[in-house]
């Protein structure tokens, strides 16, 4: 269509008329040069020319005619193809077809059009093909895709990290296009390094990297210019702008305002107080700049005295301050921002904490005694120095008074001592505690002693120093005898080593030191030294070498004993051992078993039954002596019973109780002949029940609480009284003592449960006291009644009442944890709409019982056992919505026992061993288990549940075994018998014994025997386990014959598991440790073998007896931890007040003990052997209503052991104040006036009296007493008047 639109215009040269213009030519050309080509013989020619981009028109391109071959003739004009399309050669050049010069028409735009192409043809028929090429020149600057740029980029940005940035775009070509960028940075600190710089590179993107971290805090945006350049000269340059904002990330810290806070605060602050407030800031945004606050406690105040506030840094006090304990406080508290890694920054608080006066004095003691501790020597004269006392105020400026004044105003004294010891005062606070009096340490032995420092504060306060002075032992007493003549026996038969005696002498100086260490030795005829020897240190005297009485048949030496003291002090004894014959028949008994009753409390004396042993030896090998022993398989002599030794008389040797101690005692006879041979008999003695105890209240008193709403018939209290006896003397009945306020209420006879039988609502009493007696079955009352205050609560509700004072339940001791076991039921008040709750206010310590708190269900808690607490006593309370008023109620809880322990014997297995000879009817064994169960469950019956021979049989209550027939026929060397042991229970559970008897004949080869057929050793408590105790020998009788080597063992027993032998040395040593509590005696067989062949192997077996010494391990107990009594204030001291009781495991001096008061010895004293609590000065109960003491027990044992006790005295009033009226003084008149003429009924005045006493003795009656009075004024005052202010006022003198 362009082609058309222009086809009729002409364009030639720069004249007006002349030939047709090229324009015109060219529309002739199309056909022509189709004619041209089609021929194919015309020549084409080539013309490449080039002109630059934006020259003004007319500017000479070129000449058509250089493109045709040099020596042609003019080409007679030319002619322009239009046919290839190229019609904007037209509009952008001028070409003259006469002479084939071009020109350009316009500007020409390479980037519009960059190459054109058209052919020329001569009028001859040659063809120039002409190509024109635009050559670039720099007319374009670099432009970017847009003029601004905004980038987010966070803080943390590691340096390297790259943004993509658009790239320059440039339409020139070549050297003339976009060759580089460069990065401007406005506003930037030159002397700071760049924050970006560019990366470019071809085909690389343009990118914009990040050198060094953002900082938002510093900088929150960032201004950048990117420039690109071209390759021209001069350069074009295009910009784009770039603005980076700073994303903000938590990277900072918050900071506090101080790195150290300093703050005074007084120690007697109260929690709450504040302290300081701390500032910190944090320059990020939103939660990363928000800043809390806590205080470290792993760096600082770990015990949380202080705390802060998370938002405003407030720092508070939380617990009590003590300056004394610490002055001053260094907490390092955080302030942490709100990030989700939150940056966390501290500072030190110190907080000097300012003195109050709070502390009282302290005692410090430095004792100057030779052993640096509480000890002086008896030996010490007066003046000696015992210790310095320094005394000291912990408060701030005490140390310094005390260096002023010689004690900063502290006042030091000394109580105790009864002048034996006294003070000196050395200035700058400084006293030394001396000698003032003769010591005598055998006389006393232990001073109490108290230092008492007052300072001189306002009030002043005090401190107390108890102070044990012992009195150290000097070598002033000698070792001594019980008696001066010892006389023994001793078989000639005896082996060396045999223990004749063993001698005992006391040294009344301290136990334990050396002076009462005695050692013992023997002088006297050299052939009776040859033949007997003394234990130095135990005194047990032993043959020395084998005896022979026809050629000695008495041995006389002299037995002396020395202390080891320096110098030391002896004492001596006269020591006869008669060399009696041997024997060789045993005693028998006529039963082996012996049955006896006796009633409890039979006289000593009294003689239950005789045992009697035969023996078939003559002379003084038939004479038997018979000793008595507790229990069956043990030897410890019996202190209920005593045996005549040569009748055989059982009889009472002490007072037996049987409540108090068994009811069936098990005894054990020995009966020895004149040469040491023995059988033993069995003996059972039950004791018969008499009414000899009195009923006992469980309490002395009792104390409730009811409202005054209550209604008659309510159970108040349950008061229980127990008596020890057994039958129809053990049956409880009660009764109300007749009293002011007994009418209110009654009691029932069998259960004690006191019920309310009076409304209260007219009384004015807050408490009523009722006294309630018991009586046992056999006429005898308590000994003590019991006190039951009953406290009526005035409220204005009633609270809510149990239905019963007193709930009985009991459960199986296998019931399963959270097992209901009874409900409780208080009663709400008449249209009462609060709730009722319930709890356990006492009596489950151990937290095995819950209680449903709405319903009052009582379940368990834990697992209960019958053997451990048969009877449980829970106190249960009731509340009324959240009403102060209470009220309780008491729930037995018994524990029923299932039988669920077995019997137990003490050991699996056993051995004994019997002569072929015994005859039939012979005790050989008593099985004995026990069973923790009581009753059916814990009654044990005995049976032989399998056995090999009927040889024997079992006593199924005694669970003695018999010898029912001989052996002697027997070719049996050995029988196993399995002893069961039964309960009555159900299903009855049992356990056995296997029971393996040995018959022993008499061997006529060599015999292989120990040394000794007992050995006896004592050995202290205290000795570690690993010690030696004792060697055993054994050897062969036949002293030709060669035993190969010896093996020693022990037999397995419970009692000799604490020891072990050596199986080659005979040494017995310790394994455990001992117990003297537990165990006093402990007895056990060593066996001993050859190692020959089993056919030739010879064995023999020894008992061992080791005597268990006591140390003082055990302290004091009391078997209280605080006591309670009541006295009435008199004019006249009342003696004994109470007693009270402290036991100690130990025994001899180590279990005695002493009391001593250390406190309040002005009114009381304390009988150092009975516990007895002794008043001595006369109370009054107006000066000092209560007393408290503190009560020392110790014992004697070395070191002593003690312990302490609250003894709480309440001093109950008497009416010996008379009331005074305060309008007068005492003995004068009150003179009163009237004006004359008042009518009758005129109150003249208002007299009140005042009684210091209490109770009732304070009610006053006042009457007025006159011979000619006109009025009667004898009334009692009225309770809301004058009786009511009688009682304030009274109070307030109080």
């Amino acid at each position: 269509m362009a082609r058309r639109r222009r086809g009729g215009r002409c364009r030639g040269g720069r004249g007006g008329g002349g030939p047709p213009t090229g324009r015109a030519l060219a529309l002739l050309v199309p056909l022509w040069w189709l004619w041209a080509a089609g021929s194919g013989a015309a020549p084409v020619y080539n013309l490449s020319l080039a002109v630059d981009e934006g020259l003004p028109a007319e500017t000479l391109v070129g000449d058509i005619r250089a493109g045709l071959p040099a020596g042609a003739g003019p080409p007679g004009g030319f002619l322009l193809s239009e046919g290839s399309g190229e019609s904007a050669v037209l509009a952008d050049f001028h070409v003259q077809p006469e002479t084939g010069i071009i020109r350009t028409a316009r500007r020409l735009d390479r980037e519009r059009r960059a190459r054109y192409t058209f052919a020329a043809a001569t009028l001859r028929g040659e063809v120039v093909q002409v190509e024109i090429a635009v050559t670039d020149v720099n007319d374009h600057p670099p432009r970017f895709p847009r003029d601004c740029l905004r980038l987010n980029v966070s803080e943390l940005s590691p340096p390297g990290t790259a943004f993509r940035l658009p790239a320059a775009r440039d339409p020139d070509a070549g050297r003339f296009g976009t060759q580089g960028y460069a990065l401007l940075e406005e506003g930037g600190a030159t002397a700071e390094p760049p924050l970006f710089q560019l990366r470019y590179g071809r085909p690389e993107p343009l990118e914009l990297v990040l050198l060094r971290r953002l900082d938002r805090e510093r900088a929150e945006t960032h201004q950048l210019v990117v420039e690109a350049w071209d390759g021209g000269s001069p350069r074009r340059r295009g910009r784009l702008r770039v603005s980076v904002r700073v994303l903000d990330e938590n990277d900072n810290a918050p900071a506090f305002s101080r790195a150290e806070y300093r703050a005074r605060l007084r120690e007697d602050a109260p929690p709450g107080t504040v302290v300081c407030r701390l500032r910190a800031t944090d320059p990020d945004l939103g939660a990363n700049g928000e800043v809390r606050y806590a205080i470290n406690r792993r760096q600082s105040d770990p015990d949380g005295y202080f705390a802060v506030e998370e938002r405003s840094g407030v720092l508070r006090l939380r617990r009590p301050l003590d300056r004394e304990a610490r002055a001053l406080h260094r907490l390092v508290v955080e302030a942490r921002d709100g990030g989700a890694q939150p940056e966390v920054s501290s500072a030190l608080v110190s907080v000097a904490v300012l003195d109050v006066n709070d502390n009282r004095p302290a005692i410090r003691l430095l004792y100057l005694t030779e052993s640096g501790g509480p000890r002086v020597s008896e030996g010490a004269r007066p003046g000696d120095y015992v210790a310095r006392v320094s005394v000291s105020d912990a408060d701030e400026g005490g140390e310094a008074a005390a260096a002023e004044d010689g004690g900063g105003g502290i006042a030091l004294a000394l109580l105790g001592g009864e002048g034996a010891f006294a003070l000196r005062p050395a200035g700058a606070g400084v006293f030394f505690l001396c000698v003032a009096g003769p010591l005598d340490r055998e006389s006393r032995d232990l001073y109490e002693l108290r230092l008492v420092a007052t300072d001189g504060g306002a009030p002043p306060l005090s401190a107390e120093e108890p102070l044990l002075l012992r009195v150290a032992d000097l070598n002033d007493e000698a070792p001594a005898f019980p008696q001066p003549h010892y006389r023994a026996a001793v078989s000639e038969a005896a082996s060396p080593g045999t223990a004749v005696l063993r001698l005992s002498a006391w040294d009344a100086d301290e136990p334990g030191s050396p002076n009462a260490e005695v050692r013992y030795a023997l002088e006297g005829d050299a052939a009776a030294l040859a033949l007997l020897s003394i234990d130095a240190r135990s005194g047990a005297v032993r043959t020395r070498a084998r005896l022979d009485r026809e050629r000695q048949a008495a041995l006389e030496l002299r037995v002396v004993a020395r202390d080891g003291g320096r110098p030391p002090r002896a004492a001596a004894c006269r020591l006869s051992v008669r060399v009696e014959d041997a024997n060789d028949n045993e005693p028998r008994f006529e039963r082996q078993v012996y049955r006896g009753s006796l009633p409890e409390h039979a006289p000593p004396g009294r003689c239950p039954l005789q045992v009697k042993a035969t023996d078939a030896d003559a002379d003084q090998f038939g004479e038997i002596e018979y000793f008595l022993y507790d229990g069956f398989q043990y030897y410890e002599k019996s202190k209920a019973f005593q045996i005549d030794p040569h009748t055989g008389q059982i009889c009472v040797s002490q007072d037996i109780d049987r409540e108090g101690d068994p009811a069936t005692y098990d005894l054990l006879v020995k009966a020895t002949d004149g040469g040491g041979l023995s059988a033993q008999a069995f003996v059972r003695i039950e004791i018969e029940d008499i009414n000899d105890n009195y009923p006992v209240f469980e309490q002395a008193i009792y104390v409730t609480s009811i409202s005054s709403h209550t209604q008659p018939g309510t159970e108040i209290i349950n008061v229980v009284a127990t008596d020890r006896d057994s039958g129809i003397y053990g049956v409880v009945t009660y009764e109300l003592v007749p009293g002011e306020f007994s009418s209110l209420f009654t009691v029932d006879t069998s259960t004690g449960i006191i019920y309310l039988i009076s409304a209260l609502g007219h009384l004015a009493h807050s408490a009523l006291i009722l006294t309630v007696s018991a009586w046992d079955g056999g006429g005898l009352p308590s000994a003590t009644n019991a006190a039951v205050t009953v406290n009526i609560l005035q409220s204005a509700s009633a609270p809510a009442i149990f239905e019963r004072s007193r709930y009985t339940f009991s459960v199986p001791e296998d019931a399963p944890e959270d097992s209901p076991i009874g409900t409780v039921k208080a009663r709400e008040p008449p249209n009462s709409l609060e709730v009722v709750s319930y709890r356990i206010s006492s009596g489950d310590p151990h937290g095995r019982f819950s209680i449903d708190p709405q319903f009052g269900i009582i379940r368990t808690k834990k697992q209960l056992d019958h053997e451990t607490q048969s009877v449980v006593v829970l106190t249960i309370q009731s509340q009324l919505g959240n009403s102060p008023v209470y009220s309780s109620t008491q729930v037995n809880v018994s524990v029923i026992d299932i039988n669920d322990n077995p019997p137990v014997f003490l050991t699996q297995s056993d051995k004994v061993t019997i002569s072929h000879t015994q005859p039939p009817g012979t005790a050989v064994y008593i099985a004995h288990a026990e069973d923790k169960d009581s009753g059916l469950n814990g009654a044990i019956k005995y049976s032989i549940a399998s056995k090999q021979s009927n040889a024997f049989s079992i006593d199924p209550s005694l669970g003695v075994v018999n010898l029912t027939r001989t052996v002697f026929a027997d070719k049996q060397q050995e029988y196993t018998l399995h002893i069961a042991a039964e309960d009555c229970g159900s299903p009855p559970l049992t356990s056995s014994l296997m029971l393996t008897v040995i018959i022993e004949e008499q061997k006529l080869g060599p015999t292989l025997v120990f040394q000794n057929l007992v050995y006896q050793v004592e050995i202290s408590e205290a000795t570690s386990p690993g010690a030696q105790i004792l060697q055993v020998q054994a050897h062969s009788l036949d002293p030709h014959s060669v035993t190969s080597k010896l093996m020693y063992s022990l037999e397995p027993s419970t009692d000799s598991v604490a020891f072990g032998v050596c199986s080659v040395t005979g040494w017995i040593y310790l394994r455990k440790h001992l117990n003297y509590e537990c165990a006093q005696i402990l007895s056990f067989r060593v066996l001993v073998s050859t190692s020959e062949h089993e056919n030739l192997r010879q064995n023999a077996s020894t008992s061992v007896i080791v005597n268990v010494l006591d140390e003082n391990d055990n302290s004091p107990m009391f078997m209280r931890e605080s006591y309670f009594f009541e006295m009435e204030e008199n004019p006249i001291p009342r003696g004994v007040v109470g007693t009270i009781t402290a036991v100690d495991k130990d025994s001899g001096r180590n279990g005695q003990l002493s009391y001593f008061l250390l406190s309040d010895g002005k009114y009381f004293k304390i009988n150092s052997n009975t516990g007895e609590i002794i008043n001595w000065v006369a109370l009054d109960r107006e000066k000092q209503a209560h007393h408290q003491l503190t009560v020392l027990v110790t014992d004697h044992g070395s070191p002593r052991r003690n312990a302490t006790a609250a003894v709480y005295i309440v001093v109950r009033d008497l009416n010996d104040n008379e009331p005074l009226f305060p309008q007068a003084a005492p003995g004068q008149e009150l003179r009163l006036k009237v004006l004359e003429g008042q009518p009758p009924g005129t109150l003249i005045t208002t007299v009140f009296a005042k009684d210091s006493d209490s109770g009732n003795n304070i009610r006053v009656q006042i009457r007025k007493i006159t011979s000619n009075t006109k009025y009667d004024c004898s009334k009692k005052k009225k309770p809301n008047q004058q009786q009511n202010k009688t009682k304030n006022t009274t109070k307030n003198t109080h």
